[in-house]
């Protein structure tokens, strides 16, 4: 419970630091896109100033030039091809006389005369007229914007042109704003989207579909030879991060308050896991132990089974020391000291043998669980599985076959645990082939693709194939009450997968089943 409302809590304060932080990011964009429009129209502002200038500069060096009606008259066409071609937006250049000069003779389509035609009359006073007898000026004149058929805005453009420091007339250009600032765009020098206009009536607009013209966002005047020009700017991108901002910021009040949600959890069930780990590690730790005590077990039955064998091999010796200990006392009292040195020679053999059958069975009977793995030869383990086990093959009269060849690789195990689980697969062959015609049992190895294959087979009945899945069942066993607990097959098959290995059966009625161990080699 306490998990949720501190949740909560953090989830809340995350939620306040959002709404600040993106109140102060929205202010920071406005601002710095306000900063961007103001720096994108004073760079528009100056291109469009920069553009008209040079035009006009242009014609007004040009009118310079001529200072003389024959000047005019020599080298006007040079003077229009040369104007046109260095500036391809002039066109229609044309002369403005104040009075008519006989001696000028120029195309009479380019000559206009102020006293004769009444709107020539009306534009130069539209260009603030000039006096005859008024000074050298050098000024160059613009005139209103006006829009052709064709959609093009254009101005005209008057540069003065004095002749003995009096004022002859204008030179006029035709100069086409449109064409001008569409090449200012295609180039790049203007990217902005933005409008121009002249006392309400538009000049030129390069906006995109889906600008908002509401938008508007900078507006400022162009002054252009005595006209004001009103440029409108737009935002080439709208800033919409603190949007993003908003978004990012809820998203993180929802991922820590839940972080913390899950941290808390996360403590509370490593807790709960740890008392229940250390319970498991109790119930292991029996476990553990009843699978010693199980194991050991299955041992001890082995040699309950394997008893009276033993006692019989362990007899022969006695029965022998016996005989040479009777010898002995013969042989001292005669004096016969030779003879009593080869009884007792005797006799010690005997004990060693003895001493060597105990030390095999002890070995085998004691708690391997307290071994390590190491490196055996596993001729030494078959050597000792059939030490333990043949006698009892003996008396049950079964013969036991073996090809054990001496050269095999050797194996890492626990050697006792290994030579558990052969001693019970030997058992139960010569148990199976007790009520067979002929008793036999093979055991042979060989080593294959760095494995050790081990084989017990036998001759008896076999094995029906809806047990096989049985035969490694704990308690399972086909054995006569009192003969078997049914651990056997079991503990060996939980042996051999401790060593990365394998234990498989085969079986036909009637002819008999072969138990396979495969090790892994060292």
């Amino acid at each position: 419970m306490k998990s949720n409302l501190y949740s909560i809590f953090i989830f809340l304060i995350g939620l306040s630091a959002t709404y600040i932080i993106t109140k102060n990011v929205q202010q920071i964009e406005i601002k710095t896109q306000n900063r961007e429009l103001m720096l994108h129209s004073q760079a528009i502002t100056h291109n469009i100033q920069q553009q008209i200038s040079q035009h006009a500069q242009q014609l007004s060096v040009a009118a310079q030039r001529w200072k003389s009606i024959e000047h005019i008259n020599d080298n006007w066409q040079t003077e229009v091809d040369t104007l046109i071609e260095l500036l391809p937006n002039f066109s229609n250049l044309n002369i403005y006389l104040l009075a008519k000069q006989p001696t000028l003779t120029i195309d009479s389509d380019a000559q206009r005369y102020f006293a004769t035609l009444p709107e020539l009359l009306q534009q130069a006073k539209h260009l603030q007229t000039l006096n005859h007898n008024q000074n050298e000026k050098k000024a160059t004149y613009l005139s209103a914007h006006k829009t052709r058929e064709d959609n093009q805005t254009i101005v005209y453009l008057h540069a003065p042109i004095f002749y003995d420091k009096k004022l002859l007339g204008y030179l006029e250009a035709t100069l086409n704003i449109t064409t001008l600032l569409d090449n200012q765009v295609a180039k790049h020098q203007i990217s902005s989207p933005f409008s121009l206009s002249e006392s309400g009536r538009a000049i030129y607009s390069v906006l995109p579909e889906n600008i908002m013209i509401h938008d508007i966002k900078q507006q400022s005047n162009i002054p252009l030879l005595g006209y004001d020009w009103k440029l409108m700017v737009w935002p080439l991108q709208q800033y919409h991060f603190y949007q993003y901002v908003l978004y990012i910021g809820i998203l993180l009040s929802i991922f820590f308050s839940q972080l913390f949600y899950l941290v808390s959890y996360n403590r509370r069930v490593k807790q709960e896991l740890a008392a229940y780990k250390l319970h498991l590690s109790a119930i292991n730790k029996d476990f553990t132990a009843s699978k010693s005590r199980l194991v050991q077990s299955n041992k001890l039955s082995s040699l309950g089974e394997i008893a009276a064998g033993i006692a019989h091999e362990i007899n022969q010796p006695l029965q022998v020391i016996c005989i040479h200990a009777e010898i002995c006392q013969d042989n001292l009292k005669n004096k016969n000291y030779i003879k009593v040195d080869r009884s007792f020679r005797s006799i010690i053999y005997q004990v060693e043998r003895i001493e060597k059958i105990v030390k095999q069975v002890g070995s085998f009977a004691r708690n391997s669980e307290l071994d390590n793995y190491t490196e055996q030869a596993p001729a030494t383990i078959f050597e000792n599985v059939i030490n333990i086990v043949i006698n009892q093959y003996n008396q049950d009269n079964v013969e036991l076959r073996q090809i054990l060849p001496t050269s095999l690789a050797t194996i890492s195990c626990n050697k006792i645990q290994i030579e558990q689980v052969l001693v019970n697969l030997l058992i139960n062959a010569k148990d199976a082939v007790e009520e067979s015609e002929e008793k036999v049992v093979f055991i042979k190895a060989h080593n294959k693709q760095d494995k050790l294959y081990i084989e017990v087979s036998d001759t008896g009945c076999g094995i029906e194939i809806s047990k096989l899945t049985d035969i490694f069942t704990p308690f399972y066993t086909t054995k006569a009450l009192g003969r078997g607990t049914g651990l056997g097959l079991s503990i060996s098959y939980s042996i051999i997968h401790q060593h990365n290995g394998e234990l498989k059966v085969t079986s036909e009625i009637g002819k008999g089943s072969t138990f396979t161990v495969i090790l892994p080699l060292g």
